[in-house]
């Protein structure tokens, strides 16, 4: 017999978030939504959300603890609460 998921179990799989995956595009018209620069070899990544980065603020939202990029996420998409 299937087993109900127990009450923790759902609690844990409500808080769990997704994390954007990004499509690396070549564009040299669209510009960083960081950073506010374009690069200049077209090199841009594009979240699910609609986030445009550049290489190198990519690299820092990466790096950055899960808590930190997800607020970073936020932020670009207006959504901070």
């Amino acid at each position: 017999p299937t087993q109900a998921p127990t009450f923790n179990a759902l609690k844990i799989l409500r808080h769990q978030k997704v994390t954007n995956m990004y499509e690396k595009l070549m564009d040299k018209t669209i510009q960083c939504d960081l950073c506010g620069e374009k690069n200049p070899e077209g090199e841009v990544y594009k979240s699910d959300d609609m986030i445009y980065l550049c290489p190198e603020c990519l690299q820092k939202i990466e790096a950055a603890p899960q808590n930190v990029r997800e607020s970073m996420e936020r932020f670009l998409l207006g959504n901070v609460l």
